[in-house]
């Protein structure tokens, strides 16, 4: 018997109950945190963040090489913990939770000090070369991180490790599915050495992470839907908070007439149907050029039909079940919609009758032309679009016709055609014969287009966006009289136009005209300055 999370209930006893999608099991519980005690929380971190900021930049990263140490004898453990909280297979929580945030603590730490030490930066106008200038990384304070149910490891460590790494401190609201998972990183970092005032996990519904945002934190980092994402966005500019918003998508794939078709099918399954299909960067809509369309279909049913749906823990299963009864809910009435549409179902579309609970059949539907698709919603589920194309025209046209823009992929043999289409796709990630699997580079900056988020995480831009950076100039010659500081003269601004025409003028000869006036002007004024230099 499924338990459905009693959100009143669980608030008025204080207790977080995390239910397991795979069998409906109680896994454990935590302590919900309340709003009220939200801002307190967060003077904490700041007390902590003082700290935190002046531990050496080696020591930060020693912390949390130390950090990945620990997550790697644990593995087992929090793979376990991530399959029975959020439904994955045991393999997903695995290789791409484990392994991805393991690879990800290795570049962090590895290659932070590149991105956090000064940067020197040298000025290109003669005038100011002598000038020592760098751009300084400084921390932002407390960061306020909220995140998703769906990966409940790696998404709130692409943002945690970098945010720690730079000296911030940090508040983490996890989802209210996924509590458990969010205390096992708390207590990860503790034992790893981060202070207890540094990182500090709030446990909660809507009302927390709201708290959250409206306390005094330097920033809001969100992962979650769009709808939700724009009142985080409104609630953060109430009180003049930047936020980076990573949100939705509906991500397309373009299959060309020349492509690998055992390959890309194999590809477009994994890509539509791995973590159930709940990822914001899962495939969700495969337009095919219409002369292999038909074997395209056959092939993917084929190897769909396969697929193993059960118990996530077995290591054999391939898809377990949806998060939660409102997934499943919604992804049904989007495959009952597209049917009474006119998208014909090729397979699946209902709740398994064997194995009942949150498992969904995986589904195929295909819309007979690009012209009576309409514009979908975020499925999150395990549910595949399959649209006929005729033009490349007409495949980026339906391509981007979503209000979203997250990722979307090409597959095709062509290089030629396959850059063209690239070009031509709007969205801030696009893979070439392959999906999906982006979101595991830590080198690579994410971000989305459209209504799918702005800012970035992962990367040297992701910890940009957790840092300000200063721009310092030093002119060591500090007791020079400038030639552009008062008084103006009419030699000044003879010595202007000279210098000018030197530096700008495209003509070589009017830069050789100019150049007795620039020497003339420039052996004044430094004369000047040592006399200058010897009256003081």
């Amino acid at each position: 018997m499924f338990k459905l999370n009693a959100a009143e209930e669980q608030k008025r006893t204080g207790v977080l109950q995390s239910f397991s999608p795979v069998d409906g099991t109680l896994v454990g519980a935590v302590k919900l945190t309340s709003p009220e005690e939200v801002p307190d929380i967060v003077s904490s971190a700041w007390e902590g963040f003082a700290g935190w900021a002046r531990y050496s930049l080696a020591g930060r990263a020693r912390i949390l090489r130390r950090f990945g140490d620990l997550l790697l004898q644990r593995s087992e453990e929090v793979a376990r913990l991530i399959t029975l909280e959020m439904g994955k297979p045991l393999v997903e929580s695995f290789a791409a939770e484990i392994e991805a945030c393991l690879d990800l603590i290795h570049y962090y730490t590895k290659y932070g000090r590149r991105f956090l030490e000064p940067k020197p930066v040298r000025l290109h106008n003669p005038f100011f070369w002598r000038r020592k200038n760098t751009d300084r990384i400084e921390p932002l304070g407390v960061l306020g991180i909220i995140t998703p149910w769906n990966w409940p490891l790696l998404i709130p460590l692409g943002q945690i490790i970098p945010a720690l790494l730079a000296g911030n401190a940090v508040v983490f609201k996890p989802s209210e599915h996924t509590p458990l998972s969010g205390k096992m990183i708390a207590e990860l970092l503790y034992e790893a050495g981060i202070p207890p005032s540094v990182f500090q996990v709030v446990y909660g519904f809507a009302g927390v992470g709201q708290a959250l945002i409206g306390a005094r934190i330097s920033k809001i980092f969100f992962t979650g839907s769009t709808a939700v994402g724009w009142k985080v966005m409104q609630q953060a500019a109430e009180s003049f908070k930047r936020a980076v918003l990573e949100l939705g998508g509906n991500d397309p794939a373009i299959v060309c007439a020349d492509a690998d078709l055992e390959y890309t099918t194999s590809g477009l399954l994994w890509g539509g149907f791995n973590n159930c299909g709940q990822n914001c960067n899962g495939v969700e809509r495969i337009y095919v050029h219409r002369s292999v369309e038909q074997k395209f279909v056959k092939l993917l049913a084929d190897k769909l039909a396969k697929l193993r749906l059960g118990n996530s823990l077995r290591e054999d299963v391939e898809l377990g079940p949806l998060a939660n009864e409102a997934q499943l809910q919604k992804t049904a009435r989007i495959v009952q919609e597209a049917q009474e549409q006119g998208a014909e179902l090729i397979c699946g579309g209902k709740r398994s009758p064997a194995l009942g609970g949150l498992y969904f059949e995986p589904t195929i539907l295909r819309w007979p032309s690009v012209d009576r698709e309409p514009e979908g919603e975020e499925v999150f589920g395990p549910v595949v679009f399959v649209t006929p194309f005729d033009t490349r025209e007409e495949a980026l046209r339906a391509a981007n016709r979503s209000q979203y823009g997250l990722t979307a992929s090409v597959w095709s043999r062509n290089r030629e055609e396959a850059e063209t289409l690239v070009n031509g796709l709007q969205a801030g990630n696009v893979l070439v014969n392959d999906c999906v699997v982006s979101f595991g580079f830590p080198e690579a900056s994410w971000t989305g287009w459209k209504k799918s988020g702005f800012g970035w995480v992962h990367g040297e831009k992701g910890i940009d966006e957790m840092v300000r950076i200063k721009f310092v100039t030093i002119e060591p010659q500090n007791r020079s009289q400038k030639l552009w500081w008062f008084p103006y003269t009419p030699s000044v601004m003879t010595a202007m136009r000279s210098g000018v025409q030197f530096l700008f003028a495209r003509n070589p000869l009017q830069k050789i005209k100019a150049l007795p006036g620039v020497v003339r002007h420039m052996t004044g004024y430094l004369f000047l300055n040592r006399r200058r230099k010897d009256k003081l």
